[in-house]
C-alpha cells in the first residue's frame, strides 16, 4: 500500500536537487512542475536512471519496460503531492512559482534562502549524478514541455502515456 506522506522529505530533497542541478534558480525557471513528479521517481532509482540513459529505439526487454511503466505510474500519482509541496516551499521562500501557459506552473529555486552548503552535501550526490545523466540523455530537460519529456523518456521506449 502506498502512503504518500511517507516520502515528502525525499520529494523535497529531490525537487531541490533537480532545480539546482538543471540551473533553475534565481529567476531561471523549470517549465511545468508536473515534470518534477516523474523526475523525482526516476532519479531516486538507479535502475530507472540506467534504463532511461541507456535506452534506444530498439524493443526493450520486459524488465526494463516494467521499470519504466512503474516510473510513469508513480509519476502520475505523485503530481498533486509535488504541487502541494511546491506551495509549502514557496511559502517558506525556497522556491518561486510562476504561472506558465495552460496548466503549467513554472518553478525556480531561491538558493539564497536555503541553509549554507545545503545542496553541496554528499547526502544528495547520487540524485545529483542521476539528474545529470538524465539531462544528458534528454536535452533541454528544464525547458521541454511535459508531453515532449514524456515522449522522450517513456513513449519512445514503448510505454503508452495518457496525460
Amino acid at each position: 500500500m502506498y502512503l504518500s506522506g511517507e516520502d515528502f522529505y525525499l520529494y523535497c530533497y529531490s525537487v531541490l536537487v533537480i532545480l539546482d542541478s538543471l540551473g533553475c534558480r534565481d529567476g531561471r525557471f523549470f517549465r511545468d512542475y508536473r515534470k518534477l513528479a516523474f523526475l523525482t521517481d526516476i532519479i531516486s532509482n538507479d535502475k530507472t536512471v540506467y534504463v532511461v540513459s541507456h535506452s534506444s529505439a530498439e524493443k526493450m526487454n520486459p524488465k526494463d519496460y516494467e521499470c519504466l511503466l512503474d516510473s510513469y505510474s508513480n509519476g502520475l500519482t505523485r503530481r498533486s503531492e509535488i504541487l502541494k509541496l511546491l506551495f509549502v516551499l514557496e511559502k517558506r521562500g525556497y522556491v518561486t512559482l510562476n504561472r506558465g501557459k495552460a496548466q503549467e506552473i513554472d518553478v525556480s529555486l531561491t538558493k539564497d534562502n536555503l541553509p549554507n552548503d545545503f545542496l553541496n552535501s554528499n547526502v544528495f550526490e547520487s540524485e545529483s549524478k542521476n539528474i545529470i545523466k538524465i539531462s544528458k540523455k534528454v536535452g533541454r530537460l528544464a525547458s521541454l514541455t511535459l508531453d515532449t519529456m514524456l515522449g522522450k523518456i517513456y513513449v519512445e521506449n514503448g510505454v503508452r502515456t495518457w496525460v
